[in-house]
């Protein structure tokens, strides 16, 4: 219900006559739901096994002085730095923050083959059911000329991790 305070307001107005203003959705930008049951092997189950969180060091009140490990080297700490540099974090703070970092560097995707995945132990693959139906056409999407070759080592790169994987799907 509209109040008479809202429509003497020209801000809500606008709002007001905006909503009335515009155009129905194309037929095929529409959704057709399709009721039903999903299938068991469609629906996602969590099953965590053991305590993920049982291995977790404890915050130490007076964390020690910065120690590489594994892949926290030198110049992922000054990177850190340089984030930080602007007296967000006193100097105690940081130290902890380099311990914390150091003793879960296995957490980080320190370059992009550790990017973008999950343990499948604790998410395993999600299957998406489809309705068989005739793919709608979308203008493809081009790329600038200037960024073209950017662009493509991107992709291969992702392909090549895993993030991205090829697909003969119609979209």
């Amino acid at each position: 219900m509209i109040v008479e305070e809202e429509l003497n307001n020209p801000d809500n107005l606008a709002k007001i006559v905006d909503c009335f203003a515009k155009k129905y959705k194309p037929v095929t930008l529409k959704v057709k739901l399709i009721l039903g049951t999903l299938p068991e092997r469609f629906r996602i189950t969590r099953e965590i096994i053991g305590d993920p969180l049982k291995n977790m060091p404890k915050l130490s009140k007076q964390p020690p002085e910065f120690q590489t490990k594994e892949h926290y080297n030198l110049d992922y700490k000054g990177k850190l730095d340089t984030v930080y540099s602007s007296g967000f974090l006193w100097l105690e703070e940081r130290k902890l923050m380099y311990w914390l970092v150091a003793e879960q560097n296995e957490a980080f995707a320190w370059n992009d083959t550790k990017r973008g995945k999950f343990k499948k132990e604790f998410f395993p693959l999600v299957e998406i059911p489809i309705v068989a139906h005739i793919p709608w056409v979308k203008k493809l999407f081009r790329s600038l000329p200037a960024i073209y070759e950017k662009v493509c080592k991107m992709i291969k790169r992702k392909i090549d991790v895993g993030v991205y994987e090829p697909s003969n799907l119609s979209y």
